[in-house]
């Protein structure tokens, strides 16, 4: 009767999935590893480059000695720190300018595909951010190709000169 009830809850929840979603994530996990060791990858060298430009107020990035929870996330993580680095322009016009010049990054919410996406934060409204504040999923691109279009992306878009 229970497994019944749990059933019934599970259909009637909407938590089963179709056949097609359960065929994509079938076919997906077997490049698992390798897409989330590329993101990883891209995600520490583009938070390096941020961490090392002057005009980047904030990077806030696990995988940087400099983040608060580099040693607990260190110990349990096994050599990646995920795919999302975020940091801080300071203002909206920077922000705005940088995700317009960047050719790889796509300016999106919706984080974790094989291409790196970014949004800026204070867009949407509710979390207590600067207006330049920016969120960036690491994707599978060639790592010297994306940590070169992010830089050229912060150059393009005058964020050397803080307001």
């Amino acid at each position: 009767e229970r497994a019944q009830r749990l059933r019934d809850w599970r259909r009637d929840a909407g938590s089963v999935p179709g056949p097609f979603e359960t065929w994509l994530a079938h076919r997906s996990l077997p490049t698992l590893a390798l897409r989330l060791e590329r993101s990883c990858r891209n995600a520490q060298a583009i938070a390096e480059l941020l961490e090392g430009r002057e005009d980047v107020a904030r990077v806030l990035y696990p995988g940087l000695p400099s983040h608060a929870g580099h040693e607990t996330a260190r110990r349990q993580m096994r050599g990646a720190f995920g795919m999302v680095v975020s940091f801080d322009l300071e203002t909206e016009e920077r922000a705005e300018r940088f995700l317009a010049a960047a050719e790889l990054l796509c300016d999106a919410t919706s984080f974790g595909s094989v291409y790196t996406t970014g949004e800026r934060r204070a867009r949407w409204g509710g979390d207590d951010v600067s207006e330049g504040f920016i969120r960036l999923s690491a994707g599978c691109e060639d790592t010297p190709d994306l940590v070169a279009d992010v830089a050229r992306a912060l150059d393009m878009a005058g964020v050397g000169t803080r307001a």
